[in-house]
C-alpha cells in the first residue's frame, strides 16, 4: 500500500494527524521513539546519539564527524526499511526528501499559524507563551538546517510536497480525510517495478549504514546510490585492505546484486 510520509512545522499537529492515519488503516507509526528504539537495538552508542542529534541543526564539526555522518546513515537505513515493509506513516526525519523518487509515497508538509502553533504547545508542553513561541523558533530552525545540511535543499520547498495542508484552516478530521483519500489514489503507483526500485534504494541504504558504523574502515566521503539497478559503492580509500572489508561488507548485505566500487586511494589518488 502506498506510505505517507509526513514534514511539518513545530506545532503544526503532524504527529496527532499521522497517529490518526495509522488507526484508520492500522499503519505503523513512526517518529523519534521509534528511531531511538531502533538505534538502541544497534548498540547503545547510537541510541544515545539518537536521542542528543535527533533532527537538530548540526554544527559545523558536527557535519564532517564520522560518528554524526554514521548515525545519519542509521536513519536513513530505518526510513527505507520502514518504507520497504509497507502500511507506515513516517514523521519527519528527512523522509519526504529521501523518498521523493519512490512514485507511491505520499509526501506532505503540514503548517499552521503561529497562534494555532502556539496555543498547541503551549497547552501540551504546559508552557508560557514566551517560552512556547522560544521552542517554536527554535525547532523550525533546527529542521530546516537538517534538512539544508543533509539534503541541500529547502525544508518548506513546495515542489518536494504533493500537498501543503494548513491546519489552522482544516481540523484533523477533515486533514485525515484528505490523506486517507490520497493515499488511495497513491496506492496505484505501486507498481512491481517501483516496489523493486525501493527494494533497491532500501538494500543500498542498508550497506552504506552498515559501512558508515564499521570502525574498521573510515571514509569520510562515502557514497552509496542506485545507477540504473547497480549499487555504486565510492569514496576515498586509505589503503587495499580497506577495499577488501568494503568488498566483503558488500557481499554479506547485499548477496549476488550487482555492485560498483569506484573507490579512490587518498595518497596516490588513483581509482583502486
Amino acid at each position: 500500500m502506498a506510505i505517507l510520509a509526513i514534514s511539518r512545522e513545530f506545532g503544526s499537529g503532524g504527529s496527532e494527524i499521522g497517529r490518526l492515519v495509522c488507526e484508520n488503516l492500522g499503519y505503523h507509526y513512526v517518529d523519534k521513539e521509534q528511531f531511538i528504539q531502533d538505534l538502541d537495538e544497534v548498540g547503545e552508542r547510537w541510541g544515545r546519539v539518537a536521542r542528543e542529534l535527533d533532527e537538530v541543526c548540526p554544527t559545523m564539526w558536527e557535519r564532517y564527524d564520522w560518528e554524526y555522518r554514521a548515525y545519519l546513515a542509521l536513519i536513513e537505513a530505518c526510513i527505507l526499511q520502514y518504507a520497504r515493509n509497507d502500511k507506515v506513516v513516517i514523521i519527519g526525519r528527512g523522509s519526504p526528501q529521501l523518498l521523493q523518487d519512490i512514485p507511491f509515497c505520499l509526501r506532505i508538509h503540514l503548517v499552521a499559524t503561529l497562534k494555532i502553533r502556539l496555543d498547541r504547545i503551549m497547552a501540551q508542553e504546559h508552557l508560557s507563551r514566551e517560552k512556547a513561541q522560544r521552542l517554536i523558533a527554535q525547532r523550525d530552525r533546527d529542521m530546516a538546517c537538517y534538512i539544508k545540511v543533509n539534503y541541500d535543499t529547502e525544508w518548506d520547498k513546495n515542489e518536494l510536497f504533493d500537498m501543503i495542508l494548513n491546519t489552522n484552516k482544516l481540523n484533523d478530521d477533515q486533514v485525515v480525510n484528505i490523506l486517507l483519500t490520497a493515499l488511495a489514489e497513491k496506492d496505484h503507483f505501486l507498481t512491481p517495478a517501483a516496489k523493486a526500485k525501493l527494494d533497491d534504494a532500501a538494500l543500498a541504504y542498508r550497506l552504506k549504514a552498515r559501512v558508515a558504523t564499521d570502525l574498521r574502515v573510515f571514509i569520510p566521503t562515502l557514497m552509496v546510490k542506485l545507477e540504473k539497478g547497480v549499487i555504486v559503492v565510492s569514496g576515498i580509500i586509505h589503503n587495499p585492505k580497506e577495499r577488501k572489508i568494503l568488498q566483503e561488507i558488500a557481499k554479506e548485505i547485499c548477496g549476488n546484486k550487482e555492485i560498483r566500487f569506484d573507490l579512490r586511494h587518498r595518497v596516490l589518488g588513483k581509482k583502486s
